[in-house]
């Protein structure tokens, strides 16, 4: 009887382990979205004086549809009066622009521009990310 009940405790202490590791993933990735947007935010109103935020957006998951992984992103629309080339060398020394996962581009508003900022996420494996 002994056996049964450590074969029994092992046989159901497995899955809510497993389950447990994922709802770990999920916090954790969804407090690296968190700090990501504020972050970004942080540095748009900080290296650009005369910036007015008008929406963050920001997102936990699959945001590109391929494959199975988890990614953080951020999107953030903001105005000022700085061109665009302006408005990237300011932020130059915090970020790597490319098209896919890092870039700043103006909206249909003129001396507005959308910032995207995508990252993986630390659990990428994640169960969010099928």
């Amino acid at each position: 009887m002994k056996t049964m009940k450590k074969f029994l405790i092992g046989f159901l202490a497995v899955p809510l382990l497993l389950i447990l590791i994922e709802v770990f993933g999920i916090i954790v990735n969804h407090a690296s979205t968190g700090i990501q947007t504020n972050r970004l935010k942080r540095d748009i109103v900080d290296s650009i004086p005369d910036t007015e935020i008008i929406s963050v957006e920001s997102q936990t998951g699959n945001t590109t549809g391929t494959g199975n992984h988890v990614d953080c992103l951020t999107l953030i629309t903001f105005s000022s009066e700085l061109s665009l080339s302006d408005v990237r060398d300011k932020l130059d020394g915090s970020y790597e622009w490319n098209d896919l996962n890092c870039y700043v581009e103006e909206t249909e508003k003129a001396g507005e521009y959308l910032f995207l900022l995508r990252k993986r996420a630390p659990f990428a494996d994640n169960i969010e990310g099928h």
